[in-house]
């Protein structure tokens, strides 16, 4: 027994003496859309039997956990680097407010020597 697709041949266009409008329509809508039905089958089956080779997959999940380190590395760089940051605005602020710190008293203001 034959497959039903060979059993139906694909629609063709036909030269008829009189054929309408619309039916002729129709008859190129059936061929344009079996044609597509045959590329879509055919690409698919091609695409599914293309899998990236088992090297390409350890080289990404190597890289995926070399960028994990390096984000978590950076994360913590900009922690240390924001806490250093906050404890000298911190320090800059308390001098500011208590008018100069520990050294106002041996700072002379400056002016013409006398």
């Amino acid at each position: 027994m034959l497959p039903a697709s060979a059993a139906t041949p694909p629609p063709a266009y036909g030269k008829l003496d009189k054929m309408d409008a619309a039916e002729a329509r129709h008859i190129k809508a059936q061929f344009l859309i079996h044609k597509v039905l045959e590329e879509a089958t055919s690409s698919s089956s091609t695409a599914r039997s293309r899998r990236p080779p088992t090297a390409l997959v350890r080289v990404k999940a190597r890289i995926g956990v070399r960028l994990k380190k390096l984000r978590l590395a950076i994360r913590g760089i900009r922690v240390c680097a924001r806490r250093a940051v906050q404890r000298h605005l911190r320090n800059l602020r308390r001098l500011i407010a208590h008018g100069g710190g520990r050294g106002s008293s041996s700072v002379k203001p400056a002016g013409p020597p006398s």
